[in-house]
Formats: C-alpha cells, sequence, structure tokens
C-alpha cells in the first residue's frame, strides 16, 4: 500500500480542482452516449464464435416438447433446461450455466436423414447470432424429426436464426456437345486413346476391371479447354465467369447400344463443394466396350470440388 503524505493530498486536491475546471465541461467523445469504455474497440461482425456439440446418446434422457420447426432455443439456466429435457434415471446431464449457454436446434425432413452437419455459428450483432446447418438426405420417404445441442460460452438473452440446407440439390445443366456422330479409339501401350469428334485427352488406363469407372474433368477456363479440345474454330463460347464444364468419360463393359444411348443425366450438390453426377447408358449385347463421353456446363463450381460419379446400364428404377 503506498502511504500519501497530508501536504502531498492538498497540492494533488489543488491540481484537481484546477483540472476540473480546465475540462470539467467537456465530453469524452467515446464513452458519452453509452458507447465503448475507455480502452475498449467496437466488435467487427460477424464474429466466428466456438462450439461444442453436445449429445445424449449414452443417457436416460431426451428432448421433449420441442416444435421441430426449424428454429433455435437459447437455454440458460436449469429451469429452462427443465422444460426441454426428460431422464428416467439419475444421470441426468450437469451444465455449468453460469459460464455456458445451451443452443437447441430443431426441425423435421419430408426424408431420411443419412447426416447433419453443423457448419458455423456467427455472432451477427451484440443479441444477434446464424446457426448454419447442413442435412444430408436420402430416399427414405418418412418424416424425420432431429435435434441438434450445442453448447458455448454464456451469452445475455439473444436471438440465434436458424439457416438449414438439405442436400441433395439437383442443379440444372446445360448439354455440351454431349452426343457425337461415331466413336472409335485405339490401345497403345495400355492406353486407350479415344478419338470422339472435338474432344481429345481422353485417356484411361488399361485395366481388366476397369468397366465403369469414369475421369472427371472441370473446367473453369478456356486455357484449361484447350487441353480438350480438338476443334478450334466454331464451337460454342463458354461464359466462365458464370459457368464451369465438367467433362467425364469411361469405357463401358459391352457394345452402347446406339449413338444417342447416354441419357437420363442428373448432376446434384450433396454438400458444400461436394456434387455427385448420375447417368445411364443404354448398352448393347456385345462384349466389346466402347468409350463415352459426357459434357455438361453447370453453374460456376470451385476448382477443388469434389466430384462422385455413378453410371447406370439401365434406367434407374
Amino acid at each position: 500500500m503506498i502511504n500519501i503524505k497530508k501536504g502531498t493530498v492538498a497540492t494533488l486536491c489543488m491540481i484537481m480542482v484546477g483540472l476540473f475546471f480546465a475540462f470539467g465541461c467537456k465530453k469524452d467523445p467515446v464513452t458519452s452516449g453509452g458507447g465503448t469504455p475507455p480502452g475498449g474497440e467496437e466488435p467487427t461482425y460477424p464474429i466466428e464464435i466456438p462450439f461444442e456439440e453436445y449429445s445424449l446418446e449414452g443417457t436416460s434422457c431426451q428432448w421433449t416438447n420441442l416444435a421441430y420447426d426449424n428454429t433455435v432455443i437459447v437455454i440458460d439456466s436449469d429451469e429452462k433446461m427443465n422444460r426441454y429435457i426428460a431422464c428416467t434415471g439419475s444421470d441426468y446431464p450437469e451444465i455449468d450455466f453460469e459460464t455456458q449457454t445451451l443452443l437447441l436446434a430443431s426441425g423435421k425432413t419430408e426424408k431420411g436423414i443419412s447426416e447433419i452437419t453443423v457448419n458455423s455459428l456467427q455472432q451477427l450483432s451484440a443479441d444477434k447470432y446464424e446457426l448454419n446447418m447442413e442435412l444430408l438426405l436420402n430416399d427414405e420417404t418418412i418424416t424425420e424429426e432431429w435435434a441438434v445441442a450445442l453448447i458455448i460460452e454464456k451469452v445475455s438473452e439473444s436471438m440465434v436464426e436458424l439457416i438449414v440446407i438439405e442436400y441433395p440439390i439437383e442443379i440444372l445443366f446445360e448439354e455440351y456437345f454431349i452426343h457425337w456422330e461415331r466413336s472409335s479409339g485405339y490401345w497403345e501401350d495400355g492406353i486407350f486413346y479415344s478419338t470422339f469428334p472435338c474432344w481429345k485427352n481422353l485417356n484411361h488406363e488399361h485395366c481388366p476391371d476397369y468397366v465403369w469407372g469414369g475421369k472427371i474433368s472441370i473446367i473453369n477456363n478456356s486455357e484449361e479447354l484447350e487441353n480438350y479440345f480438338n476443334c478450334p474454330e466454331d464451337f460454342p463460347v463458354i461464359d466462365f465467369s458464370r459457368h464451369t464444364l465438367v467433362l467425364t468419360s469411361g469405357i463401358t463393359g459391352r457394345s452402347i447400344s446406339s449413338i444417342h444411348g447416354i441419357s437420363e443425366i442428373v448432376f446434384f450438390k450433396n454438400g458444400a463443394n461436394q456434387y455427385a453426377m448420375e447417368a445411364t447408358i443404354s448398352q448393347g449385347i456385345t462384349a466389346d466396350g466402347n468409350p463415352w463421353c459426357i459434357a455438361i456446363l453447370t453453374p460456376k463450381i470451385e476448382d477443388d470440388a469434389t466430384i462422385m460419379l455413378e453410371i447406370f446400364d439401365r434406367p434407374k428404377l
């Protein structure tokens, strides 16, 4: 502790009085009006908020009284927690609501759910947050309810908006030189070189098991296109600022029944930067394999996107 002598105190009082009259009428432009405290800074939004997923798996508890209407409940006390949880045993979960807040999101889908992904939780303002999630659906025609709980650091009374994207999403596309007048090729040193009109470098390593395999190229500029294009004159111009050319090719196990043997092409988005292509090839009865090629124009996708390819030899039921 610092001891201050009386004489020093008197001197300090005189100085303080002088400073008051000199500066007492001036307002602090930062703190007046309830602004940022001295030395503080206005936060820059959005702010990424860390979270920990919270599960009731392995307990006798389950969530209850949920509307499953794609909303988020902010739980900040044991009293509020008791409204939304029911336990048959003594393993009631303990959460330190003095330092933590539980976010309980729930919703409902018209199909089965294969996977739930929490992408991000962002703070948009002093009392507003946004939770972004993805649901990967499957073909099960059932109504499925879901609930996801997250633990974050303690927050005051806030509103959390829930953004849910359901995948797969079918992506519209335009065919680009998908049909050809003839298809032929030749083997050389274990490599098959196709001779589709206009296309080149559609090469495939020879493998006895190479039946439905395919090579996929994501083309996002004219320079990349030149690596695959064999007829530089009179071809449709691509606006690569808005579109991507997806070029895929492979070899069938049997002959293709006609020059228009590729049909039912669909292109899906399965998640962030993840896509899938499905196509049906009508095959003949001979065992001679035929090369095939599919080129489509899609809305712009990233160079490092993942595209899963599935080829069917008959219409998919």
